[in-house]
Order: C-alpha cells, then sequence, then structure tokens
C-alpha cells in the first residue's frame, strides 16, 4: 500500500483532482454557452416566423394558421392542446418571451420523448396574442418543410402543398424517421470527459514519477548508502541529466571533500605525533637531567633549559607546519633566511640520542655558511625526518650529511632506507619509518621542492633533496 504521505501519493492525488475538477467546471460552461448560443439562434429564428403570421392574422383575421407536426400556431392561449398547455404557465409569459420545455432531467441517457419550444407574440388591434410552438420530440423530426409550413415573411416561396395521408396509411405519414437512441447529452459527455482526463492525468504522472519521483527515491538511497570512509561508491543517479542528478553529483562532492578533510585529519594526527616524539623525547631527558643534577646538589641546570626551551619552540613550530601542510595549500608559509648547515647540526644534536651504543660514524660535509630564504618549519620537519630515518635504521657504518647551497645529500649504510620510501604511505610501513618519508614528499610535492633516492647494497643509501623549485632550476 502506498503512504499517503508520500510525494508519489500526494502527486497522484492533487494532480487527479485538479484536472478532474478543471474538466467538471470547464465542461459545465461550456454546456451553459452552448445552451445559450441555441436557445439564443431558435428564440431569433422562432420570434421572425411568430412576427411573420402575426401580420398574417393583422391582415385576414380568417387566415389559416399551420398546424403540423413540427410547427404548429396558435391564436389564444385556450386553443393550444391540453396536453401542450400543462407543460408552460402562458400567465407569467411576457409578449416577445421564449420557453422550452424539456421534461426537467439533469441527467439524461437519451433524446427526451417530448422537447418543445414556444414563442407568445402580441397581435396588433387584438387582444388575443400568436403562439408559435415547435416541437423537437424524437418521432415528430423529419424533413425541414412539412405539410402545412409557410415561410418566412418576404420570401417568394409558395407554401409547400399539404400531403393527404392515403387511407389505411399510418397516423404519423411521411418519410421514415429514425428511432430514438442513446446519446452522449452533456452531464454524460462531462463523465466520459472527466474518465479521459483521469486516464491522461495518470500517464502524465506516471511519467513525472518515473522522471522526478524515482530519482528523488534512488538520491534518498544514496544519501543513506554514502559513507565518507568510502566515497568511491558509484550511484546511477549521478548520471541524470535533470536537477536531480546535479543534486546527486553536488552530494557526492561534499562527501568527497568530507573524506578528504578526514583523511587531512587522520594524517595530521599521524604526522604530528610521529613529529613530536624528538622534542618530547628532548624534554623528558632534561627534565630527567635536572632531576638528576637536583638531588646531587648541583644547580648548573642552564643548559638543560635551553633544551627545553628549544624543544618547545620546534614543538610550535612543527604544529603549525603540520597544520599548515594538511590544508590543501600550504604554499603561503612565511619565508625566513635559513642556514641549512647550522639547522642540520640543531637537528643531528636532537637525534644523537638514537646513535648511542650505536658503532656508527657520523659527519656533516660542507663550508657554506650562507642564508637563503625558505619556510624554516618545512625544512626542519623534511630534514629532521631525513637525518632521524638515517640515524635510526643504520646499526653499523656510517651515515654523512653534506650540505651544498641549496641540496643536502644523506648517506647511510642502510640498503633499506629508499626501498621504506617507495612503500611510504603503506598500512605496514607507517609504523615505521614511513610517515616520516611520506611527510617529506607531500613537503617536496606542495613545495615544489625535489627529492631523489638511490639504494645500493654494498654502498647503503642516498637520498638527496634540493630546496629549489624545479622552475627555477638551469
Amino acid at each position: 500500500m502506498k503512504n499517503k504521505n508520500s510525494l508519489q501519493y500526494q502527486f497522484k492525488k492533487q494532480l487527479a483532482l485538479s484536472i478532474g475538477l478543471l474538466v467538471i467546471v470547464f465542461s459545465f460552461l461550456l454546456y451553459q454557452i452552448f445552451l445559450i448560443s441555441i436557445g439564443s439562434t431558435m428564440h431569433r429564428t422562432m420570434m421572425s416566423m411568430a412576427g411573420h403570421y402575426a401580420k398574417q392574422v393583422e391582415r385576414d383575421a380568417n387566415f389559416v394558421l399551420p398546424n403540423d407536426d413540427t410547427y404548429s400556431v396558435y391564436l389564444g392561449k385556450e386553443n393550444i392542446p391540453e396536453d401542450i398547455a400543462t407543460l408552460f404557465d402562458f400567465d407569467t409569459m411576457k409578449d416577445y418571451g421564449f420557453s422550452v420545455n424539456d421534461g426537467g432531467k439533469v441527467i439524461k441517457t437519451s433524446k427526451a420523448d417530448k422537447v418543445v419550444f414556444i414563442v407568445k407574440h402580441p397581435i396588433r388591434n387584438n387582444s388575443q396574442r400568436l403562439y408559435l410552438l415547435y416541437d423537437d420530440s424524437p418521432k415528430r423530426r423529419g424533413p425541414p418543410h412539412k405539410a402545412g409550413f409557410a415561410p418566412p415573411h418576404g420570401s417568394d416561396l409558395p407554401p409547400p402543398p399539404r400531403l393527404e395521408r392515403p387511407e389505411g396509411a399510418p397516423p404519423h405519414f411521411g418519410p421514415e424517421l429514425p428511432k430514438p437512441g442513446p446519446f452522449l447529452n452533456v452531464p454524460i459527455s462531462i463523465v466520459f470527459v472527466t474518465l479521459l482526463a483521469i486516464l491522461l492525468v495518470y500517464g502524465v504522472a506516471r511519467r513525472l514519477i518515473k522522471t522526478v519521483l524515482e530519482p528523488l527515491s534512488e538520491l534518498t538511497v544514496m544519501a543513506k548508502s554514502l559513507d565518507e570512509n568510502n566515497p568511491e561508491l558509484s550511484f546511477e543517479v549521478v548520471n541524470n541529466k535533470t536537477e536531480i542528478g546535479e543534486v546527486a553529483k553536488t552530494l557526492h562532492q561534499t562527501m568527497d571533500r568530507i573524506h578528504q578533510y578526514h583523511q587531512r585529519e587522520k594524517q595530521f594526527l599521524q604526522n604530528a605525533s610521529h613529529e613530536l616524539r624528538t622534542p618530547i623525547a628532548v624534554v623528558s631527558s632534561s627534565l630527567d637531567i635536572i632531576d638528576l643534577r637536583t638531588s646531587q646538589g648541583n644547580t648548573n641546570i642552564f643548559d638543560q633549559h635551553t633544551n627545553i626551551r628549544r624543544a618547545n619552540k620546534n614543538m610550535a613550530e612543527l604544529t603549525n607546519a603540520l597544520l599548515l601542510l594538511s590544508r590543501k595549500d600550504g604554499t603561503n608559509m612565511g619565508l625566513d633566511a635559513v642556514n641549512l648547515k647550522q639547522l642540520s647540526t640543531i637537528i643531528t644534536d636532537e637525534h644523537s640520542y638514537l646513535l648511542k651504543g650505536k658503532n656508527v660514524n657520523f659527519e656533516i660535509i660542507g663550508d657554506d655558511d650562507s642564508s637563503h630564504e625558505l619556510p624554516k618549519a618545512l625544512c626542519r620537519i623534511a630534514l629532521s625526518n631525513l637525518i632521524r630515518n638515517a640515524f635510526e635504521h643504520t646499526s653499523a657504518g656510517i651515515v654523512n650529511v653534506e650540505i651544498s647551497g641549496l641540496s643536502v645529500l644523506i648517506t647511510n649504510s642502510s640498503s633499506g632506507l629508499t626501498d621504506g620510501y617507495n612503500n611510504a604511505g603503506d598500512e605496514q610501513t607507517c609504523q615505521g619509518f614511513g610517515i616520516g618519508l611520506d611527510i617529506v614528499r607531500k613537503i617536496v610535492e606542495q613545495q615544489g621542492w625535489q627529492l631523489a633516492l638511490s639504494s645500493d647494497k654494498h654502498k647503503g643509501s642516498q637520498v638527496i633533496i634540493s630546496f629549489e623549485e624545479k622552475g627555477q632550476l638551469g
């Protein structure tokens, strides 16, 4: 059973009621116009004929008035046959008045048995009134010129001769008349047209439902099925050519944007937790040293306060950089004077704890102390990840950081570092160094920098990052 509150049900109901009501109203209006037109035409015709016969009576009081099966003229209401007289109220009928009697039924399934038109016309210098009757009863319909019918005034045609009924002929002698049968009168026509209109409306409604309401139902299903974790789901309603298709596309694109936002939020949390490990470790280590020195009565803790302040500053810079990196457009970072050698030295000092207990030789190569206008926070994140990964994944051997202009080359004895970068973003590598290298890749892509990696089982891994944009290369 259809839900009575659904758009589909309400659409069908309101459309059917509206069209049905319009058909009925306009049908009755047309019916009234039809009756007025017929009555006006008949009135003018019969009034002309009654005027003709009234003049004939004025000229000759003994003029024989016609009296046949169709038209009958009577002088004085007392001469009208009783079966006709009972149909009209002649006392209230005014001169030149026109009246019709069709049985008084509103709904008819066939022609009325007796339809009589009458006109009342005065006669000059005579108190009598002339009554012209036209009997449109089915059994009396015949040719237009019956016996005894006189042509209108002004006609040159002589009156047709009155036909004599042969002996043994039926009472209604003349051409055989068609038998009355069912017909579509106005009320039945209204019913017929209303039913036809309802069928037409039903067909139009079904087409509109298929075009409008069914896509709306599909849109509802789509809205319920959309999942921000699985935005690539496809729906047929998106291909709809109407406005509903546009709404579906917008909804799908909105869900995709929500998915991207959540992915950026998730990535930010992962990156933030990954990047903040080092400054948090520095703060924790400095606090432990302060506690140890305090317990020994050593008040020389200025160096540890410096480490904590630097770690706190680094955390603030990292957080701001990661927030900007998580947005669509991270190219609006402020520029600072960055000395890559000094920055690399600070980063290696912060991560030196990763080399404790390992047989690793570390060296910074390069004597260039020039500064460059770069986003310092992003440079720090990139170098910090690359150096930390080299320290973490080199158990023995060498780790070298070589600075040359805007390029930094990091070499280590581990050959698996670049493999980890190539798999960065996979679930398995995200728990290791993959997430750090994934951050570097995003920063490089966003800033238009360059990153190159190479790996050899015997020589180890090399990672070179250039902080010069591609368009500036010669």
